[in-house]
């Protein structure tokens, strides 16, 4: 006995089995891969389930059409781990088939079976759980070509796999859709119904000669024909993406991965290549010289080499649609968990170039993306932002080599991706910023250099309609003085909650200064407000001013659309300062937080809050932080224009453009 074989024994068997212990599936594929091994191109799966429907199935029998088993001449009936087939193998490198080299297929029935039946070239071998020693006999039942293979008493695991038809030829579809691709000849039956698996088949594209013209070596072959096609898998099949030369009648010459394997895109293919100069061309020793290889004025291996390079780029094309494609769900995901940072923290004020260098960082190395957890995902994504905001390639290059190895032509390509998107965006973003900037000292000099002059409605009003974000980026105008309550309550009714016929119950005919709501996406399933009423600077806030924000408040909870457990309302009371009213307001309301924001009240766990805030606060703590951060980002201050009254700083904000 060589030192690769291993007598056969029970313990041995269930050794060097142990993957297949709990794999019924996979012990039956093991038979099919036997069946295409032995050089079957059609492969029955046959049994009878129960009348009733309810208990074991007897056995289940695999008959093939391949070249048989000779019980009596082979070596690997007597030892486990060895097989004629490996040294079939040895012989033919790059190919497909055959898959099984040890010789231990036929014995996983250990797992699954009481004991199993193998019929073949007039002979019967029977394999049981407790006398595994082959002992082949003449059968005069046993088929003259190919192998019958009986599986008796199923186990329970593997019996109940074949009471659902539809689930077994799905699974069998898809570990064998790459092969039964390749040759329309390659046939699996299950009770004489074929197995189809085009269902795994996302995309197909056919190809010619002449879709290579261009090349002259490949237009050289002019005697002989080439076409193939192009397949795209829904699931990944066991196989590696490859490239699979076949002759003119679809029998295997050779296989080549197609270098487009582990990169975690889920982009998963098969590339047939049908020619008939295959036969001749592929099968000689690549270790002959070119000057012994040529084909008319070519060399071989050149043209082979040529026709795997221009293939790749087609690939390459296809799968960069292909991701393009899959990036809109990838995205939506990152919105739903909230796996994006907050942008214009980070000084980014266009979404959809954000958007699209995260597409195009996708499309390029998918695996920054796919198949990390969600913590990995956001460093990932903020990462990016900021490389956006910080405009500096030598950043962007270093970063992107320590995120991942990425190839020089990659690296070049995502970089001319971030400039572009700095060229198309820059102008666009400095002109956001310096606006804001421009607002905030605007603002400023309303409240603080003009607080006796500057009037809500006349003055404030007017710039914080068009420069609402003061209050929150994320959230919309709704409303602005536009008449009473119940008019403002009935038109959010119809325009925002859908409700055609609203029960508006208020009879107040207060106007609200401002009224925002936040923009629902699809993946949102609440809806927030903001209800902010506007005092002059001059007025020191006290009891009657919180009695009218706090009106507000009870006059819509009092309404039953307004009252949701998805809804929740904020209600701001805005000025230059307040008395000891608020103060103590502020003080009793601490043990919810946000006493730094003017938190006064937090109703119905959270739903409904009201706050007190003062212009210093938002206008110097809230945004001079971020404002400073931008000056020095991009070195850009808000113009140094004199103003000598109220009316001349709302005038820019009102004017007609």
């Amino acid at each position: 006995m060589s030192k690769n074989e291993l007598e056969l024994t029970f313990t041995s068997l269930q050794t060097e089995l142990a993957g297949y212990k709990y794999e019924p599936l996979k012990c039956l594929f093991e038979y099919l891969w036997n069946s295409f091994d032995a050089g079957a191109t059609e492969i029955k799966i046959n049994y009878i389930l129960p009348e009733t429907g309810i208990g074991d199935i007897y056995s289940i029998s695999i008959e093939d059409n391949g070249l048989g088993w000779d019980f009596e001449k082979q070596k690997n009936t007597k030892t486990f781990l060895t097989s004629t087939k490996q040294e079939e193998n040895n012989k033919k490198a790059k190919k497909s088939l055959p898959r099984g080299r040890y010789g231990r297929g036929r014995y996983v029935f250990i797992w699954i079976a009481g004991y199993l039946e193998i019929l073949s070239l007039g002979q019967r071998l029977t394999l049981r759980q407790n006398d595994i020693v082959v002992k082949p006999e003449k059968y005069e039942n046993a088929p003259k070509k190919g192998t019958k293979v009986i599986i008796h008493s199923p186990g329970e695991k593997f019996s109940n796999m074949f009471f659902n038809k539809k689930t077994l030829a799905e699974q069998i579809a898809l570990e064998f859709c790459w092969l039964l691709k390749q040759n329309n000849r390659y046939k699996i039956f299950i009770n004489d119904e074929q197995i189809d698996s085009r269902f795994n088949i996302s995309y197909e594209s056919f190809f010619g000669k002449e879709v290579f013209t261009d090349d002259e070596d490949i237009k050289s072959i002019k005697d002989f024909t080439l076409n193939g096609n192009i397949v795209i898998w829904k699931d990944k099949p066991p196989e590696w993406s490859s490239f699979f030369f076949l002759d003119e009648n679809n029998n295997e010459i050779s296989v080549q991965s197609t270098g487009m394997n582990k990169q975690k895109d889920n982009f998963f293919h098969s590339v047939y290549i049908i020619s008939d100069f295959f036969k001749i061309s592929l099968l000689e020793d690549d270790d002959i010289e070119d000057s012994q290889q040529t084909f008319g004025d070519s060399s071989k291996k050149k043209i082979k080499k040529n026709l795997i390079r221009l293939l790749r780029q087609k690939l390459i094309s296809i799968r960069k649609s292909y991701l393009i494609k899959n990036f809109n769900d990838i995205i939506a995901e990152f919105e739903k968990e909230h796996i994006l940072p907050n942008l214009t923290e980070m000084g980014i004020y266009d979404e959809p170039s954000f958007k699209e260098l995260l597409k195009v960082a996708y499309t390029i190395s998918p695996s920054l993306f796919i198949g990390r957890n969600s913590r990995e995902q956001r460093f990932i994504c903020a990462t990016f932002a900021g490389l956006l905001s910080s405009q500096n390639n030598d950043i962007v290059k270093i970063v992107l080599e320590q995120l991942q190895d990425l190839s020089e032509v990659e690296k070049k390509e995502l970089l001319e991706v971030l400039q572009r998107t700095t060229l198309s965006n820059i102008v666009k973003t400095i002109k956001e910023i310096d606006n804001r900037l421009q607002v905030i000292d605007n603002l400023r000099e309303l409240v603080f250099d003009f607080e006796n002059e500057t009037l809500e409605s006349k003055h404030l009003q007017k710039v914080l309609d068009k420069n609402f974000w003061i209050f929150g980026e994320q959230f919309r105008l709704f409303a602005s003085t536009e008449g009473a309550l119940k008019n403002t309550l009935l038109r959010y009714a119809k325009d925002v909650l859908k409700i055609e016929d609203p029960p508006i119950t208020t009879t107040s005919r207060k106007e609200v200064d401002l009224f925002l709501i936040k923009t629902l996406s699809e993946t949102e399933t609440c809806q927030r407000n903001i209800i902010i009423e506007i005092k002059r600077p001059s007025k020191i806030i006290g009891k009657e001013e919180y009695d009218q924000i706090k009106s507000y408040s009870t006059e819509i909870m009092k309404e039953s659309i307004c009252n949701s457990t998805n809804t929740y309302w904020e209600f701001y009371l805005v000025g230059n300062g307040y008395d000891g009213t608020i103060d103590d307001a502020i003080e009793n309301a601490k043990n919810h937080g946000e006493a730094q924001k003017g938190l006064t009240e937090n109703i119905k766990n959270g739903r409904v809050k009201i706050y007190v805030r003062k212009w210093s606060d938002i206008l110097e703590v809230e945004w001079k932080h971020k404002m400073e951060y931008l000056k020095e980002k991009i070195q850009t201050q808000a113009k140094n224009i004199h103003y000598e009254n109220p009316q001349e700083i709302v005038e820019q904000y009102t004017k007609t453009k």
